[in-house]
């Protein structure tokens, strides 16, 4: 590179270092991380925020990895691009900044339409929900000085999944019930050298949930599919698959979330999630339909009630103004074995996506707090 290139490519990220880590004026407010002396671990978001504070809302778009040639060449191009709507809402019941007590309600769910003419809707644009997520948290810290230089218990006591996307209530699913508990250790780096200080966060979670359905397998009852039935006799029936639904999934969670001076955060998600499926019969009379009488059909030993899946994303967020913020990222979630019976990798699959978004923080207009996405950690 000659050198009025790099001078080029060097001013730019001069400014940029200055802007994210630029010292506060004189007579400014203090950041964030500062204590006040009033009241020991208080701090400028100790403020008294409106009950909704950090709800999101975003407009997302999302493209597959095939779609822009990464990754292996598939056998069949389906390009698929999708837009959405999503609503990460809470309210708190609760939240005793000083004390670190936190309890909240939280609803998240979105509207989605795919802009291409892929194989996973019926419709080209067509519109669907997605599943919506119901939960109360309640977050207590147990150690530190505050929220944001301590540790925390997150602990979910109930959770809901109702079946509003199309796939789910199509194939008889009711709902999903289920609890989590978490620890969210919160560090903040270079504290005194950098204003803003760059804040960690770490969270480890396990959750589990149970699915309850109408059956053992999907089933539509408006489907009139006519079928032959173990005694030989062809009746219609409302069964979409032979495969069994889930019944109940444990969910090993991850996240690191960086926060890079007051305008920018960086946050990557791991999880791994086994789930086991309703058992079925396993051996079934068969008669009418063998010259013999009746066979004894036994279930495969190779068949398996366990499947796995796992997930990665991660994503930088950056503020463009008060209350908004773009995101940019990458994510791939996907079962650890494929319908094609090849191995998925964690970091990479047929279904992974690039995902951008507009997010809106309504709190940020009503009050003075300019924290951006979440107050660490970002699940209070």
């Amino acid at each position: 590179m000659t050198a009025p290139h790099a001078r080029r490519l060097l001013g730019p990220l001069l400014l940029a270092a200055a802007w994210l880590f630029a010292p506060a004026p004189a007579g400014a407010e203090r950041p964030a991380d500062a204590t006040a002396p009033s009241r020991p671990g208080a701090s400028r978001d100790d403020e008294a925020l409106p009950a909704y504070h950090h709800s999101i809302f975003s407009w997302e778009h999302t493209l597959t990895a095939a779609t822009l040639g990464v990754g292996d060449k598939p056998q069949s191009y389906n390009p698929t691009y999708g837009m959405g709507f999503v609503a990460r809402t809470r309210y708190y019941l609760v939240d005793d900044t000083p004390a670190g007590t936190h309890l909240s309600v939280r609803l998240d769910g979105g509207l989605y339409t795919e802009l291409t003419n892929n194989d996973y809707t019926t419709r080209r644009g067509e519109w669907t929900f997605s599943d919506t997520s119901l939960a109360a948290v309640y977050a207590q810290r147990f150690h530190g000085r505050s929220d944001r230089d301590g540790t925390l218990l997150e602990l979910r006591p109930l959770t809901l999944t109702l079946p509003t996307s199309k796939v789910s209530f199509d194939s008889g699913r009711y709902f999903g019930a289920g609890a989590l508990v978490g620890i969210n250790h919160i560090t903040p780096w270079l504290e005194g050298k950098v204003r803003p200080a760059i804040v960690s966060t770490l969270r480890l979670a396990v959750g589990y949930e149970h699915e309850f359905a109408r059956a053992k397998v999907p089933t539509n009852a408006g489907l009139e599919r006519v079928r032959l039935t173990p005694e030989g006799r062809a009746l219609p029936g409302d069964t979409l698959s032979g495969s069994s639904l889930v019944s109940d999934q444990l969910e090993l969670s991850a996240r690191l979330r960086l926060e890079l001076g007051r305008n920018v955060l960086w946050t990557t998600d791991a999880a791994f999630s086994p789930a086991w499926k309703y058992d079925v019969q396993h051996d079934l009379q068969l008669c009418g339909v063998v010259q013999t009488g009746c066979t004894d059909v036994q279930l495969s030993p190779n068949d398996s009630r366990y499947l796995a899946r796992t997930q990665l994303s991660t994503e930088v967020s950056v503020r463009i103004a008060r209350g908004f913020s773009v995101e940019l990222g990458y994510g791939n979630i996907s079962s650890q074995l494929g319908a094609d019976g090849r191995r998925r990798s964690f970091f990479y699959s047929p279904q992974a996506i690039f995902y951008t978004s507009l997010s809106f923080f309504p709190h940020e207009l009503a009050t003075s707090s300019t924290q951006l996405a979440g107050r660490p950690p970002s699940t209070l």
